[in-house]
C-alpha cells in the first residue's frame, strides 16, 4: 500500500479557521446585495414619471378653466426626446391671469352676487302658508266674537243697582234697558223737582269733574246696561223751575231772617247755662263756677272736667 500523501501547504492553509470565515462571507455577500435590490425595486415603480407630474400639475387648471370660462391649459405629452425643464412664458402668463381671476371671484362682496331667485314652486308654498295664517286669525277672531255675544246676551237681563245720594236700590233690566219713569217711581225725584231730567253714569264724578252719561234711546230710556253693575243716577232740574223754587224759599223764610242763609246778627254769650262750660271769661257770667254752672244745667261732667 502506498502511503498517504501528505497535504500540501494550499490546502492547509484553506483548512485553518481565518480562512473558513472568509469563505463564509463571501458567500452570504451575493445574498445582501440581492436584498438591497429587492428593496430598491419598489421604490423605482412606485416613483411618478414626468408625464403623470404634468398630468396633475394640470388638473387643478382645468377645474379653474371650467369655473371661469377659461379654456383648459393643453397637457404636453411625454416624448421619447428629451423634455424641456421649464415651462413656456405663455402657459405661465395664462396661470398667472387664471389664479388673478379666481382670487376675484373669491374676495367679491355678497352684494355682487346674485342673489337666489325663488323657484315657482317655492314662492306658491309660502303664499299659500300666509293664507292659511291670515285664516286661522280669521277664525280666532270669530271665535272670540261669538263668545262675547253669548256674554253680553247673559248679561242683557237681570239685576242693576242704581245709587241716589244716599240711597241704593235695585231694578230689574229687560235687554240691557232701563227707563228713567221706573227710577222716578222708587226715589220721586219729579215729586221734589217738577219737570227735571235724570241721567244714570257708569262712575261717580268728583265736584267740578265733567259729566258723561249713558246713552238714552229714545230720550228716558238707558241702553247698554249690563246685568250685576252699578250705576250713579244724576238728577238735572228745569230751569223755570229752579227759580220758582227759590222765589217759595224765600217767601217762606220772610220772617226768619233778612235773606236765605242769613242767619242775623248775632253774638256770643255765656254757655254755661245750657249745659257747656264756657272758654272765654270775658264772655262767662261766673267763670270761677263755670264747671258747676254748666252741670247744673244738665252738662256731662266727664266731658269738661279740669
Amino acid at each position: 500500500m502506498a502511503p498517504k500523501a501528505k497535504p500540501t501547504a494550499k490546502r492547509a492553509a484553506s483548512n485553518t479557521p481565518k480562512a473558513k470565515a472568509a469563505g463564509t462571507a463571501k458567500a452570504a455577500a451575493p445574498t445582501r446585495a440581492a436584498a438591497q435590490a429587492k428593496a430598491a425595486a419598489p421604490a423605482k415603480a412606485v416613483a411618478p414619471t414626468r408625464s403623470v407630474l404634468l398630468a396633475k400639475a394640470a388638473a387643478p387648471e382645468t377645474a379653474a378653466g371650467k369655473a371661469t370660462g377659461a379654456p383648459p391649459a393643453a397637457i404636453i405629452p411625454r416624448s421619447s426626446e428629451a423634455e424641456p425643464e421649464l415651462q413656456p412664458a405663455s402657459e405661465k402668463a395664462e396661470g398667472a391671469e387664471r389664479q388673478q381671476s379666481e382670487h376675484r371671484v373669491d374676495q367679491a362682496p355678497e352684494a355682487s352676487k346674485v342673489p337666489d331667485v325663488p323657484s315657482a314652486e317655492g314662492a306658491g308654498g309660502e303664499a299659500g302658508a300666509v293664507e292659511d295664517a291670515v285664516d286661522r286669525q280669521a277664525e280666532k277672531r270669530c271665535e272670540a266674537s261669538e263668545m262675547e255675544l253669548k256674554r253680553l246676551a247673559a248679561l242683557a237681563d237681570g239685576e242693576v243697582t242704581i245709587k241716589y245720594s244716599m240711597y241704593a236700590e235695585k231694578f230689574p233690566i229687560q235687554g240691557h234697558t232701563l227707563t228713567a219713569a221706573a227710577i222716578d217711581e222708587v226715589y220721586c225725584l219729579s215729586d221734589v223737582m217738577p219737570g227735571c231730567f235724570i241721567h244714570l253714569a257708569a262712575q261717580e264724578f268728583s265736584y267740578n269733574e265733567e259729566h258723561e252719561y249713558l246713552k238714552e234711546m229714545p230720550t228716558g230710556t238707558f241702553v247698554g246696561l249690563m246685568a250685576g253693575e252699578t250705576y250713579w243716577c244724576y238728577v238735572q232740574q228745569d230751569p223755570e223751575q229752579e227759580k220758582r223754587d227759590q222765589e217759595r224759599m224765600r217767601a217762606a223764610f220772610v220772617g226768619v231772617a233778612a235773606g236765605l242763609g242769613d242767619r242775623g246778627s248775632e253774638g256770643e254769650s255765656c254757655s254755661c247755662a245750657w249745659g257747656a262750660p264756657c272758654t272765654n271769661p270775658m264772655i262767662c257770667k261766673d267763670w270761677d263756677n263755670r264747671f258747676a254752672n254748666a252741670i247744673k244745667a244738665g252738662g256731662n261732667p266727664l266731658l269738661f272736667q279740669s
